[in-house]
């Protein structure tokens, strides 16, 4: 996905990269809650802390949890395991994809004079 995304990104307009705000009170104090449920895609519901409105919900087509390894990844992919290499080395690429398209994200904010 993340390949996909930076081969878009790269022969398309610049990113447009920006961080959540509440639309009701402004604030960029946020929480996410994840949503899985078996057989239907992962959801993140964007809450404020402050106001305590929804902010905005995203559905996930796989997710994993950075820092939590292989077991996070197997949960998003939810029974659809052919080979265990095979898996392994999706779930190493998603991870390296993940820490990349990051790094890329940050660095986009930064030079337009965002704070991650």
């Amino acid at each position: 996905m993340w390949r996909l995304l930076r081969l878009i990104c790269d022969n398309a307009a610049p990113m447009d990269v920006h961080r959540q705000t509440c639309q009701n009170c402004g604030s960029r104090a946020l929480h996410n809650i994840l949503v899985r449920e078996p057989g239907h895609r992962s959801v993140v519901f964007v809450g404020c802390t402050t106001c305590e409105k929804l902010v905005a919900r995203y559905g996930l087509e796989t997710y994993y949890h950075h820092g939590k390894g292989l077991e996070s990844y197997l949960r998003s992919i939810q029974g659809s395991v052919e080979s265990g290499r095979r898996v392994l080395s999706e779930f190493e690429a998603t991870q390296q994809e993940a820490v990349d398209g990051y790094e890329r994200v940050v660095k986009a904010l930064r030079a337009q004079g965002k704070e991650p």
